[in-house]
C-alpha cells in the first residue's frame, strides 16, 4: 500500500516537474519570434484492481501541446502575402509616377513649352531669335524623352534586381523548410509520434516569412513533413525535396525576366503562376505600370516624330528650301528569333499601338499576332514581293520563307532615340510650299484657301505653275509637273486633294460659284519669307488627333497613361492601408491563440509549484507509513 502511494506520489512529482519546465519555457520565449504557447496535456493514470475496487495510480504527462491553429496561420499568410505585393507595387509605382508628373522632369510641360514657341514663330516667321527659341524648347522634348527613358531603364534595373533578390531569398528559405521536414520526420520517430513543438514552430516561421516573399499554401503529411506550393500551385518543397527558382533572360528582351523552376530537362517558365508577397507585387507592377509606360512613352516619340516631320518637310525655309525632318526618326525595334531578316516600318502615328507583334512562318504562310490581346492577321500565303501593313507597320513579306520567327517592338526604347535633327534656325520649314493666284479676269467667285502639301517630294518644287480651269463641271489641273490633266477629287465637302505625281499631294479648299473659263494658279512660293502658313499647320497638330485610331492628342495620350498610373499608385496605396489593417487583426488573432500571456504563465507557475509542493508530501507520507511498517516487524 505505501508502494502504490509511493508510485502515485513519484507520478505527480515528475508530471508537475513537466508543467513547471514548460511553464518557465514559455515564460523564457515570451519574446521569441514565431513561438507559440506550449501546454502540458495531464492525465489520470490507469487504475488499479483491488478487493474494494479500483484505486487511482496517480497521474502522467500524455503530451505537450503547442497552442497553433492553422486556419487562423493560413489567414495571417494570405494577408501578409498580399500586403507585401501592396507595399511593393506601391513602392515601385511611386517612382515612376512621380517622375511622369513632375513639371521638371515629365514630357506634359515640355510639350506645351514646344508648341507656344511653335506659335511664336506663327507670330514671327522671319524672327531667328523666335526660331532659334523653338529649337532649343525642341532640344528640351529630345531631353525630356531621354530622361524618361533612362528612368525606365533604371527601374527596369530595380525591378530584375529585386526579382533576383526575392528568388534567392525563396530559394534559401525553401531549402531551411527542407531541412527542417527532415529533422521533423526524425525527432517525431523517436518521440513515438510526439511532436518537435520548437522546431514546428521554427517552420512555421520560415512559412511565414516566406509567404512576404510569394504567395504560399500548404499541406503536412502523416510523417510530419510540410509540402509547401507557391504561386498558383507549383510545387515549391515536397518532404525533404526542394525545387529551386531561377530568373531566365527572354530571348527577346535581355532586360526582360522570366521567373522559371529549374528543371533536369529544362527550365520551366512559371511567371504567370507567380502571384502574392513582393514578387507578385514586382510582377504586377512591371506589367501593369512599367510596360504600358515604356510603351506610351514610345508611342508618343514615334508619333511626334513622324507627324512632325511630315508636315515640316511639307514646308519651306527661310533659304526657299524643301523643309528637312525636325527629329530624327526611331526606328522599329526587330528581334530575330530565328530567321534572316526582317524589314518592318513605321506607316502612320495614327493606327500604330503600344503593343508588340509576333511574325511565324510555317507551311509557306506567315502570320502577324498582335501580341496584346492575341488578335491575329492571316495565315497568308507568301507572296514573293511586297509588304503588308498592320496597326500602322509596314511588314516586308518580300523575302519570308518557312520556319522564321520574329518579335516585332514599334514602341520599345523608341523614346531614347528621338532627338533634334536640325540646328540652323533658318531651316525651320514654316512658309508654305505654294502660292495661288485667282485669275483677274475670272467672271466667277469661285476662290482656293487651306493649301498645303503632304508627301512632298525632294528637290521636286515645281519649275512651273499648276492651273486649275473650269471646265463647267470640275477644275481640270495642268501643268508640266503633273502627268497628264489630273482632275482634282472632292474628298468631302469643299476639301479637295490633288494627286502631283512628281510632286506630293496638294490638299485646298474651293469656294464660291466659278465660271466656264475661270482658271486659279498654284506656284512655287519662291521668296516667301513671311509665310507662316505651314508654321500654323505644324501648331495644329498639339490639338490633332493623331494617335490610338485618330481619338487622341500627344498631351492626351502623355495624359492618360499620367492619369493610370497615379491612379493605380493611389489604389495601391489605400488597399495597402485596408489590407494592412486585416493583417494587424490576424497578428491579434494569432497572439490571442498562440501568444505567451506572462499574468497567466505566472499564475501557472504558482499553481503548478504547489501541486509539485503536495505530491513532494504524498512521497513524505508514503515514507512514513513505510517506516512505520518496517517497525512493526521488528
Amino acid at each position: 500500500m505505501a508502494g502504490d502511494l509511493l508510485l502515485t506520489g513519484l507520478s505527480a512529482l515528475s508530471t508537475y516537474r513537466n508543467a513547471l519546465d514548460t511553464t518557465g519555457h514559455n515564460i523564457a520565449n515570451v519574446d521569441t519570434t514565431g513561438y507559440s504557447r506550449q501546454s502540458v496535456e495531464i492525465d489520470s493514470r490507469p487504475a488499479q484492481l483491488t478487493s474494494a475496487g479500483y484505486v487511482g495510480a496517480g497521474v502522467q504527462t500524455s503530451t505537450v501541446t503547442r497552442a497553433y491553429d492553422n486556419f487562423i496561420a493560413d489567414q495571417f499568410r494570405s494577408s501578409s502575402s498580399a500586403t507585401a505585393e501592396l507595399d511593393t507595387y506601391y513602392d515601385l509605382s511611386t517612382r515612376v509616377d512621380g517622375a511622369l508628373a513632375d513639371e521638371n522632369v515629365g514630357l506634359s510641360g515640355a510639350l506645351e513649352s514646344f508648341f507656344t514657341a511653335l506659335q511664336t514663330v506663327v507670330d514671327d516667321p522671319t524672327s531667328v531669335p523666335a526660331r532659334q527659341a523653338l529649337l532649343t524648347e525642341g532640344e528640351v522634348i529630345e531631353n525630356r524623352f531621354g530622361t524618361l527613358d533612362r528612368l525606365f531603364d533604371d527601374v527596369t534595373a530595380q525591378v530584375n534586381g529585386s526579382l533576383n533578390d526575392t528568388v534567392l531569398d525563396i530559394n534559401e528559405l525553401a531549402k531551411n523548410i527542407a531541412s527542417l521536414n527532415e529533422k521533423i520526420i526524425t525527432a517525431t520517430g523517436v518521440g513515438g509520434g510526439n511532436l518537435p513543438n520548437d522546431l514546428l514552430d521554427q517552420r512555421d516561421l520560415l512559412v511565414d516569412q516566406l509567404s512576404e516573399k510569394v504567395s504560399v499554401s500548404t499541406n503536412v503529411q502523416d510523417n510530419g513533413a510540410m509540402n509547401v506550393f507557391i504561386g498558383s500551385g507549383q510545387a515549391l518543397v515536397l518532404n525533404t525535396n526542394v525545387n529551386t527558382l531561377g530568373l531566365q533572360a527572354q530571348g527577346f528582351d535581355a532586360s526582360a525576366m522570366d521567373v522559371v523552376l529549374e528543371q533536369p530537362n529544362g527550365d520551366l517558365t512559371v511567371t504567370q503562376f507567380m502571384n502574392g508577397g513582393e514578387m507578385g507585387g514586382i510582377l504586377r507592377f512591371r506589367d501593369e505600370v512599367l510596360d504600358p509606360a515604356i510603351g506610351t512613352l514610345g508611342q508618343i516619340a514615334v508619333a511626334m516624330s513622324l507627324t512632325v516631320n511630315e508636315q515640316h518637310k511639307g514646308g519651306l525655309d527661310l533659304n526657299g528650301a524643301q523643309g528637312l525632318d525636325f527629329f530624327s526618326a526611331p526606328s522599329v525595334n526587330v528581334v530575330n528569333l530565328s530567321g534572316s531578316s526582317l524589314g518592318v516600318t513605321y506607316a502612320s502615328a495614327t493606327d500604330l499601338t503600344t503593343s508588340d507583334y509576333s511574325l511565324t512562318t510555317t507551311g509557306g504562310n506567315y502570320t502577324i499576332t498582335r501580341l496584346s490581346d492575341n488578335t491575329v492577321t492571316g495565315p497568308a500565303a507568301f507572296p514573293g514581293s511586297g509588304s503588308v501593313t498592320v496597326d500602322g507597320l509596314i511588314f516586308d513579306v518580300s523575302t519570308l520563307s518557312n520556319g522564321e520567327s520574329y518579335r516585332i517592338r514599334p514602341t520599345r526604347d523608341t523614346a531614347g532615340e528621338i532627338s533634334l535633327a536640325i540646328t540652323d534656325p533658318r531651316e525651320i520649314a514654316a512658309a508654305g510650299p505654294l502660292v495661288s493666284n485667282v485669275t483677274p479676269a475670272n467672271t466667277g467667285s469661285g476662290d482656293i484657301a487651306n493649301i498645303s502639301v503632304s508627301n512632298l517630294e525632294t528637290s521636286t518644287l515645281p519649275t512651273s505653275n499648276i492651273t486649275l480651269s473650269f471646265n463647267g463641271t470640275n477644275y481640270v489641273a495642268t501643268g508640266s509637273d503633273l502627268v497628264g490633266s489630273v482632275v482634282p477629287t472632292n474628298v468631302g465637302g469643299d476639301n479637295y486633294t490633288l494627286a502631283a505625281p512628281n510632286y506630293g499631294t496638294i490638299n485646298f479648299t474651293l469656294t464660291g460659284n466659278p465660271s466656264m473659263g475661270d482658271t486659279i494658279v498654284l506656284a512655287t512660293n519662291a521668296g516667301g519669307v513671311g509665310d507662316n502658313r505651314n508654321a500654323n499647320l505644324l501648331g495644329d497638330l498639339q490639338t490633332k488627333l493623331t494617335l490610338n485610331g485618330g481619338t487622341s492628342s500627344f498631351k492626351d495620350t502623355y495624359g492618360s497613361i499620367v492619369a493610370d498610373v497615379g491612379r493605380r499608385t493611389q489604389a495601391a496605396q489605400a488597399n495597402g492601408n485596408a489590407q494592412r489593417g486585416l493583417l494587424n487583426q490576424s497578428i491579434a488573432s494569432r497572439d490571442s491563440v498562440s501568444g505567451v500571456n506572462l499574468d497567466e504563465e505566472a499564475a501557472n507557475l504558482l499553481r503548478f509549484q504547489q501541486a509539485y509542493q503536495a505530491a513532494s508530501q504524498v512521497i513524505l507520507t508514503s515514507r512514513s507509513i513505510f517506516d512505520t511498517l518496517l517497525g512493526a516487524f521488528r
